[in-house]
């Protein structure tokens, strides 16, 4: 029982120790690089921007500490002060990684060159200033999917000789996921665009939406690859996860098909044109909820 109880303390304090440094080299670059012409503690606190909050903890919070934890897997010796160093190395590396791609998609949105109301589009100037929560939800929404590319690379298993296999997971996510959205994008462009109501209509029932549709399909992508990970075949695990997509597209309109039936309302123009972010919910729970039948399906 004696050991046990210190096996726990070391390892519990070994996880306080990565996730300490993870969660406050974060803030740092957060708070200095990338929104560096805000002050982060008076947009919080100061005047209370529910938008800036939203980014806060979809977008630097958790993904920091959930990178941190994947840090912490990258032990790698029996030393614990190698291990700690090996770990803290991993977890600086993956928020470095992911500060870099933050700052690349606030580079898009202003590459887009669009102009609302308030002049040019900016992400930060859309959070910070305008307090625009769809612009929020769309930044947590690519954090996302960085999150989850971020977290194939594995150094250890480089040194191993499976730089390949990491590189290819890494680029198969990428992939299914800018088709998938490229997919969705497609189907609104019937009436509408995402950067339109995320951007200039300041829609936050579009970006709550679209969160659920990033979420589900990366927990089908992510799911399929983890499943197959120990025989990893590149055709078996692109041939899965496209029927898995096709059937989580062919089930969510099925499903929204008979509720709309059944009560009698456009849910296109209750999320697009109402800005109903409790229809968007809805639709969150609807992708998530048949994400996760196909995930359990296939394990």
């Amino acid at each position: 029982m004696v050991q046990f109880f210190s096996f726990f303390l070391k390892d519990l304090s070994f996880s306080f120790i990565i996730l300490t440094v993870g969660f406050i080299l974060g803030w740092v670059i957060y708070n200095n690089i990338v929104l560096r012409n805000v002050s982060l503690k008076d947009a919080l606190f100061t005047k209370d921007n529910l938008a800036v909050w939203i980014e806060f903890i979809g977008a630097f919070v958790f993904p920091v500490l959930y990178l941190a934890a994947q840090g912490i897997k990258g032990s790698a010796s029996d030393n614990i002060f190698m291990d700690l160093a090996v770990c803290i190395g991993y977890t600086v590396f993956y928020i470095a990684i992911l500060t870099i791609l933050r700052l690349t998609s606030n580079y898009i949105v202003t590459l887009i060159n669009a102009e609302d109301e308030h002049g040019k589009v900016c992400l930060n100037k859309e959070i910070c200033e305008q307090k625009n929560i769809g612009a929020a939800l769309f930044s947590v929404s690519l954090t996302v999917i960085f999150v989850g590319m971020i977290k194939y690379i594995d150094f250890i298993d480089i040194i191993n000789g499976l730089g390949s296999t990491v590189l290819i997971k890494t680029l198969l996510f990428f992939v299914f996921m800018l088709l998938a959205i490229v997919c969705y994008l497609l189907i609104l462009r019937r009436k509408t665009t995402l950067f339109k109501e995320l951007f200039i209509d300041n829609n936050a029932a579009a970006g709550v939406g679209f969160l659920g549709f990033v979420f589900a399909v990366q927990t089908i992508v992510n799911g399929v690859i983890s499943v197959y990970s120990m025989d990893f075949d590149l055709i078996t695990v692109s041939i899965v996860i496209a029927i898995s997509l096709i059937i989580l597209g062919v089930l969510a309109v099925f499903f929204k098909l008979i509720f709309t039936s059944m009560v009698k309302v456009d849910i296109w123009n209750e999320v697009y044109e109402e800005n109903n972010i409790g229809a968007a919910i809805g639709q969150v729970a609807l992708y998530v909820g048949i994400a996760g039948i196909i995930v359990n399906f296939i394990i």
